[in-house]
């Protein structure tokens, strides 16, 4: 019975928003949105962009279609030219080892794919 219960943990902030609804949810959270913006420097993530947050879309590093779950350590905002450029020109996003996603460009880029960051 507790298999099929659907129980889903959910991690609160400090005003009871919600910033981690692991796969139970697919889109972010305005909370989840502004967390991001607050970690990402309230504009685009990718390097060198400046478009404001309010014109990004929050990511999945890991697919939600791949179980990447929709929690800030797997979000990061993505102006859409640079949400094409992950999607459909080969760049990679990961979260690095210090909080702050990373990036990867494809090989025609870079051909020894050296790690991109903000």
């Amino acid at each position: 019975m507790a298999c099929d219960a659907n129980i889903i943990p959910v991690v609160l902030g400090g005003n009871g928003e919600v910033l981690d609804v692991g796969m139970a949810d697919r889109f972010f959270t305005e909370a989840q949105r502004r967390a991001l913006a607050i970690r990402d420097g309230s504009h685009c993530h990718f390097p060198s962009c400046q478009v404001p947050e309010r014109r990004c879309v929050a990511h999945h590093m890991t697919a939600w279609d791949d179980f990447g779950p929709t929690d800030l350590a797997n979000g990061v905002l993505l102006c859409k030219t640079h949400h094409t450029f992950v999607h459909h020109r080969g760049w990679q996003v990961r979260m690095g080892a210090h909080g702050h996603p990373e990036y990867i460009p494809p090989e025609w880029v870079d051909p020894h794919q050296r790690m991109c960051r903000t």
